[in-house]
């Protein structure tokens, strides 16, 4: 008897698990992507957000691999979504024009649902892929503090070296001044450059340097995500393009 227990257990687990596997990856074509998001409006996105278990984040700020992984799947099936989502609204923009009518409330009304769509977008990938939402709102502003970090610092060591520079002139300059109120001024100049380039670089924290290290090592995926969007919004402005001259 208590063989068969086992038995039956194991065979439930394993049913359990081919469900959850099969569940667990959306389909990632356009006809899917646009049917699940007549399925499941804007609304009910927002609806299963806000009962989302709350997340805890940790002490001390630092993203895990996991988290960028997530990240970087959850922005993949957001990239999808966004695009079939615009292509939906350009859709209805241009079956409008074509048919020379104005939009009505109801049309006006759908168009509103579509740029919700894409508003959301990321929200309702984390939803599809099994993330919490709340955890991926966090991982997001982690991701794009390390982001704006990186980029603050290339251009805070362009204005560093430029300032380091001028610094440089200003004393040569205060050593040939000939009198107490020029060298005075010189030296007032040169105390705020320094305090310039001293509160350039304090915007940074231990957790935001961490977690731009940690991007660092993803930098690959990082690049295709932005080379995606690139490619996304080149597609939809030669759209709107097209759509605009045929009025």
């Amino acid at each position: 008897m208590e063989r068969h227990r086992i038995v039956l257990a194991t065979t439930l687990l394993g049913l359990a698990l081919i469900v959850t596997g099969c569940k667990g990856k959306p389909a990632d074509d356009e006809a899917s992507i646009k049917e699940t998001l007549n399925e499941k409006g804007t609304v009910d996105v927002m609806e299963q957000v806000s009962k989302a278990p709350d997340y805890q984040p940790p002490a001390d700020g630092h993203l895990t691999d996991g988290q960028v992984k997530t990240y970087i799947d959850v922005r993949q099936r957001e990239q999808k979504i966004r695009e079939v989502a615009f292509k939906n609204l350009d859709a209805k923009k241009t079956q409008a024009d074509k048919e020379k009518r104005d939009v009505g409330l109801f049309e006006a009304m759908k168009a509103m649902g579509d740029l919700a769509d894409v508003a959301t977008a990321d929200l309702r990938a984390a939803q599809e892929l099994g993330h919490n939402p709340k955890e991926y709102q966090w991982i997001k502003e982690r991701v794009l503090e390390a982001d704006m970090l990186q980029m603050s610092k290339a251009m805070n060591q362009q204005l560093v070296q430029g300032q380091q520079s001028l610094v440089k002139m200003l004393e040569e300059q205060k050593k040939l001044a000939t009198d107490d109120a020029q060298r005075a001024e010189l030296d007032k100049q040169i105390t705020e450059m320094k305090q310039s380039a001293a509160e350039a670089a304090a915007d940074s924290t231990p957790a935001k340097e961490y977690n731009a290290g940690l991007l660092a090592k993803y930098k690959d995926e990082f690049d295709k995500l932005k080379a995606e969007d690139a490619r996304i919004a080149q597609e939809l402005n030669r759209s709107g393009s097209q759509g605009g001259g045929g009025q």
